[in-house]
């Protein structure tokens, strides 16, 4: 076996191949697991780079028996007469060092065709040089802080395998910078566009498409985003992100059925756009036409509507996609309840009685399950305090629950009075009728109390939902 086969590729002298070929490799063979395996990459790597460096394109037997490399005498002859030659070429040129984890990320950023290469940068994220423990966390700051800068000329799978490899998620929830994690939270919510198309641009006008395709992102929802639109269709007119932008935001304009025409023609250009086919079932589900279950595995992955936003410069909205919600209610309609619950818990508003029906049958039916099996007392309890922030019924029955003391002390200022005055007021024979008077007057206590409840009881439920139900949640992650 050559070095070229355990490396994977053809004979090259081009550097940049051979590191890309080993990082490949790397993935797949591991010191721990085959050390055999691990040594002979690495001596294949070695003699690769050596030959590289002195312009030497041959084929270098290589012994599995031994792991030692079997080359002829002439060959090695000949390499080292290249070696001592260059040596001398190169006496009084300084020694080419290896680039350092900043300079190889400077270097793939500066090339567009390798900044949209995943692979790329994979290779550099899971490089020795990038994993070594002494520079690691120098390392992932600089990672998170040109993301900040940068991320936005960067495709998202790129920025996603950035984020698993160096848990900057770390970064985002804890570290004391905010700036920096606000900054990074931000990159991490951009939307998956789609970098390949521009490719054959000039760097300038990749620059200035690419920020002017974000600004008409950031007002999709919104009015004012056609100026934006117009400004990046000069530059470029055949990017597919920026047509299905311009097609939904004629949402508010057009009839929904010529926009589901518009979103069928674009899918047939393009039918692996998650974000199209998302926006497929939400029209099909407003017009309660029949949905395209295809949709659905692609609606699950990275879209435009992943992230809830908030409307921050108080605009007019002219729509809102809540992909969440929509999910949950597609899944509910195909009863896959589990699946449904935990898309709705999620949804920007859970308010809405239609949102709430959904959830509470979810959990009766979960509730019901846990009942049928041994579970414990605290898990049904559990999922009785969830359910009270859906249903005003199971609030009563958790608020009951929870004020028995006040009830019992309601009950006894009223028929109180009755046992304590009558004696004292009336004689034998007329403490019936004054017994009647406080058994009627505790009566309407107790009945003013119970309808004043009942008519706050909304208010006292929506501020106990409000107060809860986040800190329910976050409790359970």
């Amino acid at each position: 076996m050559t070095i070229w086969e355990i490396l994977k590729i053809d004979k090259t002298t081009d550097k940049r191949a051979i590191k890309r070929a080993y990082a490949r490799a790397l993935k797949y063979t591991h010191p721990e697991d085959d050390p055999a395996a691990f040594q002979r990459l690495k001596e294949a790597f070695d003699l690769a780079l050596e030959c590289q460096e002195f312009n030497q394109d041959i084929s270098i037997p290589f012994s599995e028996a031994d792991n030692i490399p079997n080359i002829e005498k002439s060959e090695v002859e000949k390499i080292n007469l290249e070696m001592d030659l260059s040596k001398q070429r190169k006496e009084n040129i300084v020694e080419e060092r290896e680039l350092s984890f900043k300079e190889r990320i400077n270097e793939v950023y500066t090339k567009y065709k390798d900044r949209i290469d995943i692979e790329v940068w994979r290779g550099l994220f899971q490089s020795e040089s990038a994993f070594n423990m002494d520079t690691y966390e120098e390392n992932k700051y600089f990672l998170a802080n040109f993301l900040a800068e940068k991320g936005c000329f960067i495709p998202k799978n790129i920025i996603n395998l950035a984020f698993e490899l160096y848990n900057l998620n770390e970064i985002v929830s804890d570290d004391p910078n905010i700036r920096l994690a606000v900054t990074l939270r931000e990159v991490k919510n951009l939307p998956p566009f789609q970098f390949e198309a521009l490719q054959d641009l000039e760097e300038n006008e990749q620059n200035t498409f690419i920020m002017t395709r974000f600004s008409a992102y950031k007002c999709l929802e919104r009015k004012g985003i056609q100026s934006h639109i117009k400004r990046a269709k000069a530059i470029f007119d055949k990017d597919p992100d920026l047509e299905l932008i311009e097609i939904i935001t004629r949402t508010g304009k057009l009839n929904m059925n010529t926009i589901l025409k518009e979103i069928n023609s674009f899918i047939e250009r393009n039918p692996e756009h998650s974000t199209a086919r998302m926006y497929r079932l939400f029209l099909n589900k407003k017009l309660n036409s029949p949905i395209n279950y295809a949709d659905i595995d692609y609606a699950i992955s990275e879209t435009y509507f992943s992230i809830p936003r908030e409307n921050d410069f108080f605009d007019e909205i002219i729509f809102h996609v809540d992909k969440n919600r929509l999910l949950g209610l597609i899944y509910f309609d195909l009863k896959e309840y589990t699946t449904a619950y935990n898309y709705l818990i999620n949804a920007s508003d859970t308010s809405g009685k239609a949102i709430r029906d959904r959830i509470t049958y979810c959990l009766k039916l979960k509730l019901k399950q846990e009942k049928a099996s041994s579970s414990t007392k605290s898990k049904i309890n559990d999922i009785r305090k969830e359910l009270s922030f859906y249903s005003l019924l199971a609030y009563e029955r958790v608020y009951l629950k929870t004020r028995k003391k006040n009830l019992l002390l309601m009950l006894l200022f009223a028929t109180g009075p009755a046992s304590l005055i009558t004696p004292w007021i009336t004689d034998n024979h007329s403490r019936g009728i004054w017994s009647n008077y406080w058994l009627v007057y505790s009566l309407i206590f107790v009945i003013s109390g119970i309808g004043i409840h009942i008519l706050f009881r909304r208010e006292l439920w929506l501020k106990y939902r409000d107060a809860e139900r986040d800190q329910y949640y976050q409790n359970k992650k």
